[in-house]
This record gives C-alpha cells, sequence and structure tokens, in this order.
C-alpha cells in the first residue's frame, strides 16, 4: 500500500448516547477518517468506535452508501493533505486528558498534535484553518 497524503475526515451525528456528548455541537459528535489507495483501488476506513480502532478496506461500491449515511446523520466530510507537526507544548497533557477518543485517533492519523482539541466541532476547526476543504455529500 502506498503512503497515503490525502484523507478525508468525516463528522456526523451519533446516536450512541452517551452522556458527554450531549454538550457537543449538533452534526459534530463522532469522526473518523477515508482514504484512498490507489495502487489497491479501495478505500480504507479508519475511526475508533466502542473502544476499539476498527480499519475496514472498502470497495468502491460501498463510498456512495456511507456518504448517504454522513448525509442523513447531518454529516461533513472535509478532505485535505496531511500535515505533521508538533507544538511547543509538552503532548504529554494531550494523551493524558484525552487519550481514547474518536478525535485523538484521528489526530494521530493525520499527524496533528494539538492537545487543546477536545471535541470533533474543535477538530474540524482545527482543520480548516489548516486548509482543509468541506466536500458536498
Amino acid at each position: 500500500m502506498a503512503k497515503q497524503t490525502r484523507y478525508l475526515v468525516y463528522f456526523y451525528e451519533n446516536d450512541d448516547y452517551h452522556r458527554h456528548t450531549k454538550f457537543f455541537k449538533k452534526g459534530f459528535k463522532h469522526c473518523g477518517v477515508l482514504s484512498y489507495d490507489d495502487d489497491a483501488k479501495h478505500w480504507l476506513l479508519i475511526e475508533y468506535i466502542f473502544g476499539h480502532i476498527m480499519v475496514e478496506v472498502l470497495p468502491d461500491n460501498k463510498i456512495e452508501p456511507l456518504f448517504r449515511l454522513f448525509k442523513m446523520r447531518n454529516g461533513v466530510v472535509l478532505q485535505g493533505d496531511i500535515q505533521s507537526n508538533t507544538t511547543k507544548f509538552p503532548s504529554i497533557l494531550g494523551s493524558w486528558i484525552k487519550e481514547h477518543s474518536c478525535v485523538s485517533y484521528v489526530q494521530r492519523i493525520l499527524g496533528m498534535n494539538k492537545w487543546w482539541v477536545f471535541t470533533p466541532y474543535q477538530l474540524y476547526c482545527a482543520l480548516k484553518k489548516v486548509k482543509f476543504s468541506e466536500i458536498e455529500l
């Protein structure tokens, strides 16, 4: 598999009814990553959900129903290039405070180290600042 540099990051409304997500912005309760492998001609779906890292290989014909699901759940999809950068602040704070969340795993995949980003909406705003663009669903 070729090294991926372009990713789709998706956000959507999740109906898992966790207590902490009731304070999250509507439409931004969960996030994950999609990537396309040009060599193998398939999509790779990566997300942290229900305490597990889920990696799924999807053929082209399975991606359209996934985008329909995002749209049905008031979702947003951003597209952008990976940008590996580190902050001057110790990363130990970021991992200690929010180690096991979908947001922290998406940041790791993208090479981001923004310890102050906790919620999917904060991640959305941080990605928009580094030139990730929204795609039409």
